[in-house]
């Protein structure tokens, strides 16, 4: 029996440690281990201190998840019954339960976008009257960077700038969903600071393309990761001996590592040119970084392409009726992307 090949793009979280990160498990002991709650873990405490240095912060945070992050981020910068202002497909607002609502008993207003960048004459539209007893105060704007919906969008360093401006005129705090955070900084050849100095706030994941496990990192001032770490409690997220996740997070933020992301770059701008050479009723958006956007501009039961490609051994999801999306990442080589274009035409043939 012929074994089917898998190439998993359905996202970056899929990535499993490097030889190196478990070299480095393999040479820990429990000196470098202590209760994390207790601030007692040398190794997650040199985590947040690498961390927080690299991005320009004051302080950060290891979280579990991105999501967590986001939340203590938000919770932490404003209070019940406030307003604050989501791009209409931004994470936060899309894919993560509600949980500002829910949690944090937050109103949530949403803007629309160019891939990510907003209408400010549109914004300041949706600032609400303090003053007004009757409107719940605008207090924290949001933005994402790279933007997952618009396929791994840039948004530009002018533009959180702008967006910056913006918060502080209308005594807003400003949080950056930088997950992909590295893969823009690495997209545009620039430190990742350029786009942080501009935020109160940042959140970017360590397990997607920096491919650790587990784990996210929150940064800002003091006193707002002081915040956040109470709230990371209240939400389950206080571990104890974390340094066997942190240790991960120490590799993944070296240089070397951080700069491997142009090899994801690479192969999905391989993997973008390669299906727009398929004649076919598709539109393949090109990619500023790792997430290729292929919109099929005909009416079709999209999830029956999705499966016949997950049955071919190519994962993916679709993000909408109309649009599959594909991400590279570490242990995606040119191979997998060469194999993927013939896979991806094949089946596409077969249902347009």
């Amino acid at each position: 029996m012929i074994k089917l090949r898998i190439v998993d793009l359905r996202s970056d979280t899929v990535t499993k440690p490097s030889p190196e990160m478990w070299d480095t498990i393999k040479l820990m002991d429990n000196s470098k281990l202590g209760d994390d709650v207790e601030g007692e873990d040398p190794t997650v405490n040199e985590l947040e201190e690498k961390a927080a240095k690299l991005v320009g912060k004051e302080a950060a945070l290891l979280v579990t998840s991105g999501t967590q992050g986001n939340l203590v981020s938000v919770l932490s910068q404003t209070k019940p019954g406030d307003e604050i202002l989501l791009e209409e497909f931004n994470h936060i607002y899309a894919h993560e339960v509600g949980n500002a609502a829910r949690i944090g008993g937050l109103m949530i207003r949403t803007y629309s976008s160019n891939k990510g960048v907003p209408s400010f004459e549109y914004l300041q539209s949706l600032i609400r009257d303090k003053e007004n007893i009757h409107n719940p105060p605008s207090s924290l704007l949001c933005t994402e960077n790279t933007h997952n919906y618009h396929g791994g969008a840039i948004i530009s360093i002018d533009t959180l700038r702008r967006m910056k401006e913006f918060a502080k005129k209308n005594e807003l705090k400003f949080h950056l969903d930088g997950a992909r955070i590295f893969n823009a900084a690495v997209g545009l050849n620039v430190p990742v600071t350029e786009f942080t100095k501009h935020v109160d706030s940042v959140m970017f994941c360590l397990s997607k393309g920096l491919s650790c496990p587990v784990g996210s990192i929150v940064a800002g001032s003091k006193e707002t990761i002081a915040k956040a770490r109470k709230f990371r409690k209240m939400l389950g997220g206080g571990m104890r001996q974390a340094g066997i996740i942190a240790a991960f997070g120490l590799i993944a933020l070296k240089p070397k590592w951080i700069n491997r992301l142009n090899e994801d770059h690479k192969n999905a701008k391989l993997l973008a040119e390669g299906l727009k050479t398929i004649s076919l009723p598709v539109k393949v958006h090109p990619p500023d970084t790792n997430i290729v956007i292929v919109e099929l501009l005909e009416k079709v039961k999209i999830h029956k392409i999705i499966n016949q490609l997950n049955n071919a051994g190519i994962l993916a999801f679709n993000i909408s009726k109309q649009k599959i999306r594909f991400v590279t990442h570490y242990g995606i080589d040119e191979h997998d992307v060469d194999h993927s274009i013939e896979q991806i035409g094949f089946i596409l043939k077969k249902n347009l």
